[in-house]
């Protein structure tokens, strides 16, 4: 049986509520809360004898870009509560993982002057590429944890 889908990505941050003020920013929307004012208790798994996951306390909520909660696109965003989060160290740009979110708009332009003016700092400005048939022009900005995020706008030619 194919995959369907990608139901969301999880995203562990330090502060949920300061993470939560940020998405919503840029047009991202509460779907679920899970624990937000009373955290959540996690049993902890072990994946293949080297990877843990879950183990003590957290609050968690899901972010929405779209309102259907089998298609939307969906960010999970989750603070430790016990034990208490660690920011990570600056990760290397050839360093194996996730590495950025990208979120596709229309008119880049237009978006970066509508989010600089709600107070979100995106401190680069618009780089061009050509890729995939055409050019595709892009923003790199952190998050409140320094997870990167990418605004990119496709064109054909």
């Amino acid at each position: 049986m194919p995959i369907l889908n990608l139901v969301h990505i999880n995203l562990h941050v330090t502060d949920l509520e300061r993470s939560i003020a940020f998405y919503q920013k840029l047009g991202w929307k509460v779907m679920f809360e899970l624990g937000r004012s009373e955290p959540l208790q996690l049993a902890p798994v072990s994946i293949a004898g080297r990877i843990e996951q879950g183990g003590g306390s957290a609050k968690t909520v899901i972010l929405s870009l779209g309102d259907d909660p089998r298609s939307a696109t969906k960010i999970e965003l989750m603070q430790y509560v016990e034990p208490k989060p660690t920011p990570r160290p600056a990760r290397r740009p050839q360093e194996a993982g996730v590495h950025r979110i990208a979120m596709r708009v229309k008119d880049l332009d237009g978006t970066l002057t509508d989010f600089r003016s709600r107070g979100i700092d995106i401190p680069d400005e618009p780089r061009e590429i050509r890729s995939m048939g055409g050019r595709q022009r892009f923003v790199l900005f952190p998050d409140p944890d320094d997870n990167l995020l990418e605004l990119i706008e496709f064109h054909r030619s």
